[in-house]
């Protein structure tokens, strides 16, 4: 599961709920510890020991709690004491879109929208983010007592790596968010976006180990070359089709055909081209706004000689889309095989003379 947040909206909400804005982000430090520890402790640390008055505390917890899907955001935009906050009313914006394109990928099932995710350091502007690991061991407080039951009885219940330590399957693997401001600093007159991801690697090799071994079945981890490049282009006023793309992306994934896109809003037709070739990748998939209309879509196949027949690609039914891609795919395969066939007779023919 993925749990995000906005910066924008949890500011938003202390701001509301009364925090004052020397206190905003300590408070965001200790509200990050709610997924280890009970709203009676964090409250306890925010009124204790940083000062905050107790009945703005009870209203942050009102907040906080909320967890779900596009509903909360929902709830969150129906309420009208938010509505005049500027930095809540930014992060609404920008979650609506975010939910947007999640919807496009089809992966909303896996978010989990958590007004408690703060993640503390100062430099987060905007979007936020946690993947943790299924549910599937101890919680908290029953993995510790095992942990030191077993260092007290010195077994070798937990190898080096944590593979069988009871705690793992539960917690982060990787966090990050959105720092419009912090490349900045070294460059004052550029506003340069910026989005980051780190990795609990020792924690994933751990997963991965204990899962292979519950697994012994489970085929071999490959690595494989990207299939096909999906595109768009479009005349004035085009927008980037990012949806249109996205939804593409998300047939053919579906279908277990490797594809790929431009992460750029609005990304010119022959960068496209351009970074398909650099990449090898052997087809492309067009969309253009007026075939979009009419049902259709493109494939072309990359790298074909000047004069082919095939040079310009085939303009297909957009729902016979995973069906021409994959015909393709295993045409190319068996031409590959055939060459590499004949690239071994000649070799060998060589060497026999």
């Amino acid at each position: 599961m993925i749990k995000i947040n906005h910066r924008g909206i949890l500011d938003g909400v202390f701001e509301v709920c009364g925090v004052p804005k020397e206190k905003i982000r300590t408070i965001s430090s200790a509200v990050d510890k709610l997924d280890k520890a009970s709203w009676e402790e964090v409250k306890k640390e925010m009124v204790e020991e940083k000062g905050l008055q107790e009945d703005v505390a009870d209203k942050i917890w009102e907040f906080v709690q909320r967890k779900g899907g596009r509903e909360v955001l929902e709830g969150l935009k129906s309420d009208e004491s938010l509505q005049a906050n500027e930095s809540m009313k930014r992060g609404m914006e920008d979650m609506g879109l975010l939910f947007e394109y999640l919807e496009s990928f089809g992966v909303l099932g896996k978010i989990e929208f958590n007004l408690s995710l703060a993640r503390g350091l100062d430099y987060y502007t905007g979007v936020i983010y946690e993947v943790v690991t299924e549910g599937s061991a101890p919680d908290n407080k029953t993995a510790q007592k095992l942990q030191r039951a077993a260092k007290r009885e010195k077994t070798n219940e937990f190898d080096e790596d944590r593979s069988n330590d009871p705690s793992v399957g539960v917690g982060s693997v990787a966090a990050g968010g959105r720092y419009d401001e912090l490349v900045g600093m070294f460059s004052p007159k550029a506003q340069i976006p910026c989005v980051g991801i780190s990795f609990g690697v020792d924690r994933i090799h751990s997963i991965t180990k204990a899962r292979m071994e519950k697994f012994k079945n489970t085929a071999a981890i490959r690595s494989n070359e990207v299939d096909v490049y999906v595109m768009a282009f479009g005349g004035k006023g085009f927008t980037g089709m990012v949806k249109e793309r996205l939804e593409v992306c998300k047939t053919l994934w579906d279908a277990g055909i490797k594809a790929e896109f431009s992460y750029k809003l609005k990304p010119k037709l022959p960068a496209q081209f351009k970074a398909a070739d650099v990449n090898g990748v052997p087809f492309a998939v067009i969309l253009g706004e007026d075939e979009e209309k009419a049902g259709k879509i493109k494939i072309k196949e990359l790298g074909l000689p000047e004069g082919h027949p095939e040079k310009d690609g085939a303009v297909v039914n957009k729902s016979d889309l995973v069906q021409e891609v994959r015909s393709r795919l295993e045409k190319q395969s068996a031409t590959d095989a055939v060459t590499t066939a004949m690239d071994a007779l000649i070799a060998q023919d060589t060497k026999a003379q």
